[in-house]
This record gives C-alpha cells, sequence and structure tokens, in this order.
C-alpha cells in the first residue's frame, strides 16, 4: 500500500510545472521575442521601403512584352524598330520617355490595340475586383499622340492603382577591351569599336540590342503633373530598379 502511494505522489509531481519553472520558460520566451525584435524589426522595414520581387518582375515583364509586341494602330515596321526607337527616345523629357503602372481594366471594354478601356471610378459603387475590372500593367510613351489619351485615362483617380515608374533605356556596348558598358544615353551604336552612331534601325546592322533599364518612381503620380511639370531623373538620382535586357533583330 505504502508502495502505490508513493508511485501516486510521483505521478502527480510529473504532471504539471511548478511556479518557479513556469516563470523562468515566460521569461526565456520574452527574451526571445525581444531578440527576434531587435535582429529582424530594421530589415522588416527596409524591406517594406524598398520594390518587391514580385513588382520588380512585374516591370521588367511588362516592358520586355511590351517591346516584343505591335499593336493595332502603331505605326513601326517590326517589332526591332519600335524597340530600337523606345530605347533610343526614353532617356529626354523632349522626346518619348516611357512609364509603366497598374491601372482598373474594363474587361467588358476592349480597345482597338488589345488593350483595356479603364473602369471608370464610382465611390458607391467601386466594383468587385476580378469580376468588374482587372488589374492592368501599362507600359506607354510620353508626348506620343497613340498613348496621350490613354494615359490620360488610365492615370485618373480611382483607376490608377498603385505607383507610377519612369523607365530610362540606355544601350549596352562593348568597349575596345571587350568588356561591356553603358553607352551613351540617347543613342544607339555598334555593338564592336569603333562603336559608330546608327541614328535608325535600318543602319543597325547587329542582331542584338542589348539595354540597361533603370526604373524611377514618379511623385506624385497624377496626370496634371506628369503632362506638363515632370522631367526625367538627374544622372545622378539612384533607380529603384536597375535590369540589363536586350531585344533580337
Amino acid at each position: 500500500m505504502k508502495k502505490q502511494v508513493e508511485k501516486m505522489l510521483q505521478s502527480s509531481k510529473r504532471r504539471g510545472f511548478t511556479l518557479v519553472e513556469t516563470a523562468i520558460a515566460l521569461g526565456m520566451v520574452a527574451v526571445m521575442i525581444s531578440s527576434f525584435v531587435v535582429v529582424f524589426g530594421p530589415a522588416i522595414q527596409g524591406i517594406n521601403k524598398s520594390l518587391s520581387s514580385k513588382d520588380a518582375d512585374r516591370l521588367t515583364n511588362a516592358l520586355e512584352l511590351e517591346l516584343g509586341v505591335l499593336r493595332n494602330g502603331e505605326t513601326y515596321a517590326t517589332t526591332f524598330d519600335k524597340s530600337f526607337l523606345w530605347i533610343q527616345q526614353s532617356t529626354q523629357t523632349s522626346q518619348n520617355p516611357v512609364l509603366v503602372y497598374q491601372y482598373r481594366g474594363n474587361p467588358d471594354s476592349v480597345r482597338t490595340d488589345g488593350t483595356l478601356n479603364p473602369y471608370p471610378y464610382n465611390a458607391t459603387n467601386p466594383g468587385i475586383p476580378g469580376k468588374d475590372y482587372v488589374i492592368q500593367t501599362s507600359v506607354r510613351r510620353l508626348k506620343d499622340a497613340f498613348h496621350t489619351s490613354k494615359i490620360q485615362a488610365e492615370l485618373a483617380p480611382g483607376v490608377l492603382e498603385g505607383k507610377v515608374y519612369y523607365v530610362k533605356m540606355t544601350q549596352l556596348i562593348y568597349n575596345a577591351s571587350g568588356e561591356m558598358v553603358l553607352g551613351t544615353p540617347g543613342t544607339i551604336k555598334d555593338l564592336q569599336p569603333p562603336n559608330t552612331d546608327r541614328a535608325s534601325s535600318a543602319a543597325y546592322t547587329d542582331v542584338v540590342l542589348p539595354f540597361r533599364a533603370e526604373f524611377y518612381e514618379v511623385k506624385p503620380p497624377l496626370w496634371s503633373f506628369v503632362n506638363t511639370s515632370w522631367t526625367v531623373p538627374a544622372a545622378s538620382e539612384t533607380p529603384i530598379l536597375t535590369k540589363n535586357m536586350a531585344v533580337m533583330r
């Protein structure tokens, strides 16, 4: 009988923690949480302030797609002619800077160029995403008659989704040492030395046209500002995203 009582007492002692053990465990958890906040807190803030990899892929993929397609109403002979001109003219405000952004598109209203007309904003009936409207990524050129009215409509309040980005595209060329380097903004040259200037795609004989795409945020993302006051960033400004790309003839 005595042995049975001793076993019961020992068993009851193993069923839980003492108050001291519980206090120690809580203290250890508190220390771990504090350490996590100290170590990972700044990193999380940094991620929130930077462009996510998903957004970066979206921007570069949209640009690559647009340079590789001829839309109904565009007057380029080939997609390479389009790419050549867009790269050449993208670096100056006075020419045709390229903008990338997202807007709410109406799936029931398609333009002749294949893009969606904007879904009109209505405060009392904002619409259901995926049903009434879909988010579209748009790549367009300022001061281009084919794009001007479309940009204005897509940057309207309640239609624009998120931020607007400017894309500066500069050709990459080989120098005398065989290294690929950044060319002169606004010009297209032969890939190989002596890197002769080529004013048109017809004069450019290389099969591939490599370039560097640099993305900058446009603030504020308003048509009234973009259309009248905005200018391309100075060379000293740092892009939020840089990627080396290429188009084929």
